[in-house]
């Protein structure tokens, strides 16, 4: 990809002398901003385009270019990808629309052109892409407005985005933040090149601190899971925006994993899993990256708060809670230190309130950041000036704030409201915000980010691609198999003939529930096929009888009774996995029973994953609340649970694709036992699509 993004030659088909169009502003750009290489203009109507001489084609070059951009009509393109593949160019970059993102028929004409493009070794970016931009060497292959707006500055931070306008949103709104960008990439159809890709090519980069993204599809997640595992080596951030948060009739309903694993839950547990830290609109891409393009990281989770508010101090300590930090504790060594640096007037304690202090001694500010620097209490520092004026020295404390942070490595984000009392900490580097929210929040997901990234990754799935669902398994053979998975089972036994029945109460533990057995029925409580508290045979015997009328009447086969000791829990879950067409094998768990459609409360996880990221699931459960220790009652074992959903994930993904999906529902879950599977189905792939 770098070599794409740093061409020595590039030929603009479609030059135009105007360096408002689209044809004319690549020309203009590199004009203007140092562009060192060759310039060929390819206009068949024009000697002379912008000062440069023009070619009547890409034929008539002195020389054969790096990279081409194909400024024409869409029913120009294909000539034009067959001149760039004879003239042996490298690489198109394809303002052109009217290709997949207009139907079938464009999307046939795409394919076709990629098939030629990729037999010849030619990259394609776009099209329907509004360009690319190299600002280090002035390579700007983009005819985005936004550049002459915000005139371009080299920085380590990339944008790399499928929509061109939000590209040029984030670039806008760095550029205003006084931010540098190296590189800005419009990927566009994705014909070829995708966001995956660029990502991972651009991490080449070893001057680089940030990327920050915006995809609306996952298109290639191995490809993405690469650059993530790159990322967290280099310690180069990716913040990413996920948009299209809608996916339907992509996955069988017949499954309540499938079914309720939608596009957007999945990747954002791929993103989460994978260290990329989502962010919920452009706007948050760029306010968070000045905090993550410095190579300031936290070492844990708590927070010191200073301000000369007590109001903001206040709202900085809810903020720290809302966000999962804590307010680091001084102890009392630490309180002596400060109470040697701060008025009486000003306690020594988080968050530390200075009201009037800094009015007429600005540089105890400086000595309570080194001495809450040399305690325990913070990983990371949130500064609040919610209001500057006469006696406030600004500047002095910006630049206070600045040396704090060369001299101790310690993230400081600060909050202000005043354009000219943000503009004195902006312009020395610090990272500003206009709430005490987003200060703290940007703290924590620092944190969180260091905390990722210093975890294990496991590497990526790639594997064999879903076929259509084939016949549900009924439950006993449902069972049978997740049992040998090594997954947690109840006791059991199957009667396959009425005479079977009394040898099976012989064997469990009384009460007993009895379940009647259809490959073709998935939910058998919705059908009276689930009788629970049985102590007698006599009882076994009515249930085959009730159970083989129900299913006749439903035209279902009837393959017996099931007879199980009947588990007790303190939680009811749904635990289950499906094979995506994109991320692979996933694993769900949630609240279940009956209604777990209805309490949409559920996580999912991308196989492989780790143990520790799989209590982290469970952590966010709203049932999860309930598992701690309370009133006398034993908290629950949630690494039991999360082993089994390691267990589950690392057997779903070793079969290879030959599962569509597996339901479990309910698992019991109690405070004194492990957690066990009390019902299952399984549903095989069926013959490939």
């Amino acid at each position: 990809m770098l070599e794409l993004l740093t061409p020595r030659r590039v030929a603009v088909l479609g030059a135009s002398e105007s360096p408002i169009k689209a044809g004319g502003r690549p020309i203009a750009y590199m004009r203007r901003h140092g562009f060192q290489g060759d310039i060929y203009p390819v206009n068949p109507k024009r000697a002379e385009v912008q000062g440069l001489p023009s070619y009547p084609s890409l034929r008539d070059l002195p020389q054969a270019p790096d990279l081409v951009v194909i400024s024409l009509a869409g029913s120009e393109v294909d000539d034009a990808v067959a001149q760039c593949i004879e003239v042996g160019a490298r690489g198109a970059v394809i303002y052109s629309s009217g290709f997949a993102e207009l139907g079938q028929e464009g999307l046939l004409a795409q394919q076709a052109l990629v098939r030629r493009a990729r037999e010849a070794g030619l990259r394609l970016i776009g099209p329907n892409t509004q360009g690319v931009a190299n600002f280090q060497t002035g390579a700007i292959l983009s005819f985005s407005t936004m550049i002459n707006e915000c005139p371009p500055q080299d920085g380590s931070i990339a944008i790399v985005s499928q929509s061109g306008a939000g590209a040029a949103i984030v670039y806008g709104g760095l550029r205003r933040q006084g931010l540098g960008v190296r590189y800005m990439v419009a990927t566009g159809n994705e014909a070829d090149v995708n966001v995956a890709g660029t990502v991972r090519g651009l991490l080449e980069d070893p001057s680089l601190r940030l990327i920050l993204m915006y995809a609306e599809s996952l298109r290639d997640p191995d490809l993405l899971a690469e650059a993530a595992a790159l990322s967290a080596a280099r310690d180069v951030p990716i913040l990413a925006v996920k948009a299209g948060r809608t996916r339907a009739g992509q996955l069988t309903a017949s499954s309540h994993t499938g079914a309720m694993a939608s596009e957007d839950a999945l990747a954002d547990a791929f993103l989460r899993q994978r260290n990329i830290i989502r962010m919920r609109d452009f706007d948050e891409l760029v306010e968070y990256a000045q905090l993550f393009e410095r190579r300031e990281r936290p070492k844990g989770g708590k927070v010191v708060a200073i301000s000369n508010s007590g109001a903001t101090c206040v709202l900085a300590a809810d903020a720290a809670e809302q966000n999962g930090l804590a307010l680091g504790e001084f102890t009392d060594a630490d309180a002596q230190a400060l109470r040697a640096v701060l008025p009486p007037y000003v306690a020594a304690r988080n968050p530390i309130d200075m009201t009037t202090a800094l009015l007429g001694q600005p540089a105890i500010y400086g000595e309570a950041l080194r001495t809450v620097a040399a305690s325990t209490a913070a990983h990371g520092i949130f500064a609040g000036f919610p209001i500057g004026g006469e006696g406030y020295d600004m500047p002095y404390f910006a630049q206070q704030t600045a040396d704090f942070v060369a001299a101790n490595g310690v993230p400081v984000a600060v909050s202000a409201v005043q354009d000219w009392v943000a503009a004195a900490f902006r312009t020395r580097g610090v990272p500003v915000f206009n709430s005490e929210f987003r200060a703290v929040r940007g703290l924590a997901l620092l944190a969180a980010y260091e905390a990722g990234r210093a975890a294990a990754q496991p590497a990526a799935f790639s594997g064999a691609t879903p076929g259509a669902a084939g016949a549900a398994w009924d439950e006993p053979a449902s069972l049978a198999l997740l049992s040998q998975a090594g997954l947690p089972v109840m006791r059991h036994r199957v009667c396959r003939q009425p005479e079977d029945i009394a040898a099976a109460f012989e064997e469990l533990q009384m009460p007993v529930v009895l379940k009647g057995v259809s490959a073709d029925i998935t939910h058998k409580s919705d059908h009276g096929l689930v009788r629970l508290g049985a102590h007698t045979v006599d009882q076994g015997h009515e249930a085959w009888r009730d159970y083989q009328e129900v299913l006749d009447g439903l035209k279902a086969g009837f393959g017996g009774l099931l007879v199980a000791e009947q588990s007790r829990g303190d939680f009811e879950l749904a635990v289950g996995a499906h094979w995506d067409a994109t991320f692979g094998p996933v694993v769900m768990v949630g609240q279940g029973g009956v209604l777990v459609e209805a309490y949409q409360d559920m996580q999912f996880l991308v196989a492989p994953f780790t143990e520790a990221q799989a209590l982290a699931a469970i952590s966010r459960l709203a049932i999860a609340r309930g598992f701690a220790a309370t009133r006398g009652l034993p908290a629950v074992d949630t690494q039991a649970l999360a082993a089994m959903l390691v267990t589950l994930g690392q057997w779903f993904a070793q079969q290879n694709g030959a599962f569509l999906s597996v339901d479990a529902n309910p698992v019991l879950v109690s405070r004194t036992a492990a957690p066990v599977l009390v019902d299952a189905v399984v549903i095989p792939q069926g013959a490939q699509a």
